[in-house]
């Protein structure tokens, strides 16, 4: 091979090295390019499973899954669904090589959530999660031993959950309090708790709100205790507080409306007006939004419902411009409560 002819061979090879070197750098089957590709394939599988929960990300051909899951069964569907979201022949083929399951547990990211109230009788009714089993037979146990009437516990246990001694306490804590009351109900979610409750009288709602001041950490408590013939003793601090008193007030009936009518049931007209009366006793800066359901009677009879419980909020001394009231087509129950900033 003469040397002109070695000269043009190697500016050829030269220029292939380069062509392939633009290709894998900037082309459609750039690294960067099949990266995009997976990703955006693998958010539309995700989206057509209607897994809004879950996210993904990639580097290179490996994927990321993230989110919480809300059981154990969508994590491995979404886990699948990502893996196969793309020609799986590997790295050669250009499909999704590996999937890293990075996702969490929804129950132990929201925190363990628990509420009891006092019966007519007398009785406690405990219901929701429990960190592991020995802190739900205690809770049994303590619940039992301090209300006169006995407990009705159902506690679940979250899967993942382990002891968390704090947490017990805390639970203790407010159920003790709620113990010496006429009625009311806890709630503890995450790390807060709240209280709503009637007393005998002003000495011993004094007590009571006192005792809710110091909490286990992380654990805190908001409390509105009433005591007989008395203005009611109220701590609730902030937003998150509020939301706890307002869960807590709420009662466990299922509010509901008339049937085909405008009015709510007489138990839900309680309901409400004590919701008004909780709202008052919040920060200036929250606000309830109610959300009414108009699946039963369409849309004209859920805003007429609407501007009925707006009024019966009110009449429980809420100022009305701290209530939005919405109408939705997708909910399951005829009126349900979220607590947000005005800021926000």
């Amino acid at each position: 091979m003469t040397l002109r002819a070695r000269k043009i061979l190697l500016i050829a090879l030269a220029g292939v090295l380069l062509t392939v070197a633009l290709a894998i750098s900037v082309g459609p089957f750039s690294v960067s390019s099949l990266q995009v590709r997976l990703e955006d394939n693998a958010r539309a599988a995700l989206d057509r499973r209607e897994m809004e929960w879950a996210h993904v990300h990639f580097r290179g051909q490996e994927a990321t899954l993230t989110g919480a899951a809300p059981n154990d069964t969508a994590r491995e569907i979404a886990l699948d669904v990502v893996a196969s979201s793309t020609w799986s022949g590997g790295r050669i083929a250009g499909g999704v090589t590996r999937v890293i399951d990075d996702t969490t547990d929804a129950r132990t990211d929201r925190g363990f959530s628990f509420r009891a109230d006092v019966a007519v009788n007398g009785r406690v009714l405990i219901r929701g999660d429990a960190t592991d089993a020995a802190a739900r037979d205690a809770i049994a146990r303590f619940a039992t031993a301090s209300f006169h009437n006995g407990a009705d516990s159902d506690l679940t246990l979250i899967p993942g959950g382990a002891p968390a001694a704090e947490w017990e306490e805390a639970a203790k804590r407010l159920l003790g309090q709620l113990a010496r009351l006429e009625r009311g109900a806890i709630v503890l979610n995450g790390a807060q708790g709240g209280l709503y409750g009637e007393a005998e009288n002003p000495q011993i709602a004094r007590s009571v709100a006192d005792a809710l001041l110091t909490m286990p950490a992380p654990f805190r408590a908001a409390s509105i205790v009433i005591p007989a013939g008395a203005p009611a003793i109220v701590h609730v601090p902030d937003i998150q507080a509020c939301a706890a008193v307002i869960r807590a007030a709420q009662g466990t009936d299922e509010l509901r409306f008339d049937t085909a009518g405008i009015a709510a049931s007489p138990l839900t007209e309680i309901a409400l007006r004590r919701l008004g009366r909780t709202l008052s006793s919040c920060p200036t800066n929250a606000r309830l939004s109610v959300t009414i359901n108009i699946a039963e009677g369409g849309a004209e009879l859920a805003r007429q419902r609407a501007a009925h419980v707006r009024s019966l909020l009110a009449g429980g001394s809420a100022d009305e411009a701290r209530i939005i009231v919405a109408l939705a087509d997708d909910r399951q129950q005829a009126i349900t409560f979220s607590v947000s900033s005005i800021e926000g």
